[in-house]
């Protein structure tokens, strides 16, 4: 009979679990968040396979002790760099009008991360032997290996102070549910330091992360199930939130309502699936080229808006006009109604009108309803 090694077992899980958090993340939000919750996963999936071509070639050191230095050199660089994805992660549910006080926190994750990235690198190049080396085939401890390894550890506790201190800066639906990322991640932690013969820090954070895909992630009320962008509460929530910063930044900003022209052709030609995914297809089209800066969202129906920093006139027709040109193309190749395009209306939003959310959107939604009209008279 074979005998499995433990570890080989708990990676093996481990990362099946962060490799299916993933995908279904990636179907399910388009958002920053989204994004900065999928970095936690990378990077832990990263860490994981690192440790599992370490422990490889550290048990097989005459031929694949390559393998060892190099999974151990990635996990000594990314160990705090992932601590540091979850401290993004958790700021993004945050807040953002007081993120002033947070910022000496994350200050301090950033530049323990930048250091350590430096200081592991110096000592690989230049084989100083300062965190881990190897001898006649066989690893050690470098003298500042436990220092090291004591910051991680308050660095992982401090991810948890920092959730609890700030924890009234969360919006109330999310108070209690952040929590479970940090506390699991302690919990892994301290079982690794121990239990040495268990490496349970990055199944912690796992564990942490599919509690949030469960109550979280996957059931976020500002996020459109059908295409992972905003929905119509998340805009206005948005929206609201621009309006307050540029005003407070005296910095403008401009927003995009967009409706598609003959939507109700593809229902009733293919029926409502084929409506769904060109809804699904816009919603890509826009995130695509808007970017991650931008944020985009479905207001209902077959209308989406965008709400971006970029306040270039000729740059927003030209985003437009590319939209609509993609657009085309899959109407082409799905052979949907000719007619089937975008109807845009975007304003530049002046901080010094203090024009409020509802009259700036009625403002963009009667431009677009204007264009909608001279596409129906035939007029591009």
């Amino acid at each position: 009979m074979i005998e499995v090694p433990g570890w080989v077992i708990l990676n093996f899980f481990t990362s099946f679990l962060l490799i299916l958090l993933l995908i279904f993340q990636n179907k399910t939000s388009r958002l920053q968040k989204g994004r900065k919750y999928s970095a936690i996963l990378i990077c832990t999936l990263v860490l994981l396979f690192s440790e599992s071509i370490g422990r490889i070639g550290e048990n097989n050191p005459d031929s694949l002790l390559i393998l060892a230095r190099i999974g151990y050199f990635i996990i000594f660089i990314l160990d705090p760099v992932d601590i540091l994805f979850a401290v993004n992660y958790v700021d993004c549910w945050m807040d953002k009008e007081s993120s002033n006080a947070r910022t000496s926190f994350r200050t301090a994750f950033q530049a323990f991360s930048i250091i350590n990235v430096v200081l592991v690198t110096m000592s690989s190049v230049l084989q100083l032997g300062w965190f881990f080396y190897f001898e006649d085939g066989l690893y050690y401890r470098g003298q500042f290996f436990m220092i090291r390894a004591v910051l991680v550890m308050v660095f992982i506790i401090l991810l948890l102070v920092y959730t609890v201190v700030f924890r009234n800066d969360f919006m109330s639906e999310y108070k209690n549910m952040i929590l479970f990322l940090p506390i699991f991640a302690l919990i892994g932690a301290l079982c690794q330091v121990f239990l040495a013969s268990i490496d349970s820090t990055y199944a912690g954070i796992s564990l942490g992360c599919l509690i949030l895909f469960f109550f979280f992630q996957s059931n976020d009320v500002n996020v459109d199930y059908l295409t992972g962008v905003l929905n119509r509460r998340g805009l206005d929530i948005k929206m609201e939130e621009k309006i307050k910063t540029s005003q407070q930044s005296k910095k403008n900003f401009a927003a995009i309502m967009m409706d598609i022209d003959n939507f109700k052709t593809i229902n009733d030609t293919y029926g409502h699936d084929e409506g769904d995914k060109a809804i699904k297809i816009t919603a890509d089209i826009l995130s695509d080229l808007f970017g991650r800066e931008a944020s985009i969202g479905r207001f209902g129906g077959d209308e989406f808006c965008v709400i971006t920093d970029n306040v270039s006139a000729i740059e927003l027709d030209e985003l437009i006009l590319q939209t609509r040109e993609k657009l085309a193309n899959v109407r082409d190749k799905r052979k949907w109604h000719p007619d089937v395009d975008l109807s845009c209306g975007y304003a530049i939003y002046n901080y010094s009108t203090n024009m409020s959310r509802e009259e700036f959107a009625d403002n963009i939604d009667n431009l677009m309803y204007t264009q909608k009209q001279l596409h129906h008279n035939g007029q591009n």
